[in-house]
């Protein structure tokens, strides 16, 4: 499997849903144009990655599906009686608050595993296998991606774990007592917490914990033909992260986060954002119309289906701007959760103004950084805010589910942006969008909040790429290097 023997062999280890790759795709990138002559890199994942594998990088594939897409062959009915059941959205979706936290405990199992125990181990092995027949210098490893986890710690492999999220997500544990000041995952409470919301945000910290490690019987399920094939503990997500002698990479910003201690063993890149090409050498006529006017762009992820209710409300809000303010337009990519037929075009003042399209062929974040993007709607996913925030864009975010919420309840103590359902989530209230935007674009070019919004997400976005002279990503890939030639000065 080695190209050379002069030259290093890295492996990346990555689930192949976009949320999760992108930042793999992103490191793998920095490290080709920092050391390309001296590694040969490989790329493991799902078949349906291989497509994203970049040129001069080994594709190695795990026989199977992602955890998506597990989850969407049992529940996605979006194509069945035009998906009126709801069944997706019904186990997808989550309210905040206390019930919407319990829910996520009681579902995350599944969310997360979709699949049976057994393909788990059949992917697990396969991984094995790979690093085994590959033997590569230094691993990274998405640290969502448990399979792969469970591969290397079976062959007590030297890795180092990257994660898009944030380092709340990563250091619950080592804050003690202090965690309960910080909001619960799922509930979208804010940041700081008011007094009245302590006692439920403490409740569902303690329910969480207890329910997903001793009470849910699918997570004792899988540890259990686990362990019988030889993957010791719990589920690597669910183990102590500071007993696993393993660094851990994250796009965090400590001058950008919500106040707590962060541990040795994780490093805060700052936002690691894909290797885009300008706009304009991807499509000229899109970027010829999104720099027409201040654009608001409205994408709410990649696997986030819309219900016809939804996009009819979202329409409402969007042409009560477009009539407000007549030098502004919207684009708006629009995944339907079934077929239905929305009207864009019934407004001859507005139908130049507002393009609606089920599939934009640059990448979100090369719209954004056009600079010509006054306000970012987006379901607060941890890639999707992270992109605003580096690019300097004041967001509105529309959240669902799981840890998108989290992200909405930060906005109000960064003041760069507005939950624009936090009264209706995981739905729509079409006074509440309107409201959102109308707050975060301005009624009037010269709004005084939109103002102030605006000058905050610069100065926001100063702070996490210094300037723009900062790229997470760079710092995500001299720590892989740094560890790679320490494993390698072991060796001599």
């Amino acid at each position: 499997m080695s190209k050379s023997k002069t030259r290093s062999k890295l492996l990346f280890l990555t689930c192949c849903e976009a949320g999760q790759a992108n930042i793999q795709l992103s490191v793998i990138d920095k490290l080709q144009h920092l050391h390309g002559e001296d590694l040969d890199i490989y790329l493991c994942s799902f078949e349906s990655l291989r497509k994203r594998c970049p040129d001069n990088v080994t594709f190695l594939t795990v026989k199977g599906k992602g955890m998506i897409q597990h989850f969407l062959d049992k529940y996605d009915d979006s194509e069945i009686d035009n998906g009126r059941k709801g069944g997706l959205l019904k186990h997808l979706f989550t309210p905040p608050g206390f019930c919407g936290a319990i829910k996520l405990a009681l579902s995350m199992t599944n969310i997360l595993h979709a699949e049976e125990p057994s393909d788990y181990v059949y992917y697990a092995q396969q991984c094995e296998q790979i690093i085994s027949d590959l033997d590569p210098d230094f691993i990274v490893c998405d640290a969502v991606f448990e399979p792969g986890r469970d591969a290397i710690m079976k062959l007590s492999r030297k890795c180092i774990l990257l994660s898009p999220n944030t380092f709340k997500d990563l250091a619950t544990a080592q804050q003690g007592r202090d965690v309960f000041k910080w909001p619960c995952p799922g509930t979208g409470y804010s940041y700081p917490l008011p007094w009245y919301l302590r006692p439920l945000n403490t409740l569902s910290f303690i329910f969480f914990a207890k329910w997903v490690l001793k009470y849910d019987g699918r997570h004792r399920l899988f540890n259990k033909v686990r362990n019988q094939s030889g993957f010791k503990g719990e589920l690597p997500m669910f183990q102590n992260k500071s007993s696993l002698q393993t660094n851990f990479l994250c796009v965090s910003t400590e001058k950008v986060e919500i106040p707590g201690k962060i541990p040795k063993w994780l490093k805060c890149c700052g936002p690691i954002l894909l290797p885009v090409k300008p706009l304009e050498s991807i499509d000229m006529d899109l970027y010829k119309w999104v720099m027409k006017r201040p654009t608001v762009l409205i994408v709410l992820g990649t696997h986030y289906k819309t219900s016809q209710e939804f996009a009819n409300n979202m329409l409402i809000s969007v042409r009560i701007l477009l009539d407000k303010r007549k030098d502004v337009q919207v684009l708006w990519k629009l995944q339907k959760y079934g077929h239905f037929h929305i009207d864009e075009g019934s407004r001859k003042d507005q139908e130049d103004r507002l393009k609606i399209v089920d599939w934009l062929k640059p990448d979100p974040l090369a719209i954004l950084k056009t600079g010509n993007v006054i306000c970012f709607v987006n379901h607060g996913g941890s890639n999707s805010y992270h992109e605003g925030l580096a690019t300097g864009t004041p967001q509105i975010l529309m959240p669902a589910w799981v840890d998108c919420y989290d992200f909405a309840g930060r906005l109000s103590y960064f003041n760069n942006g507005v939950w624009g359902n936090a009264k209706a989530a995981p739905g729509i209230s079409q006074p509440e969008f309107t409201k959102a935007l109308l707050r975060v674009v301005g009624a009037t070019p010269d709004a005084p909040e939109a103002q102030r919004m605006k000058a905050r997400c610069k100065e926001l976005s100063d702070i996490v790429t210094e300037n723009g002279t900062r790229e997470g990503s760079t710092i995500a890939a001299q720590s892989i290097w740094e560890e790679l030639q320490l494993e390698l000065n072991k060796k001599k």
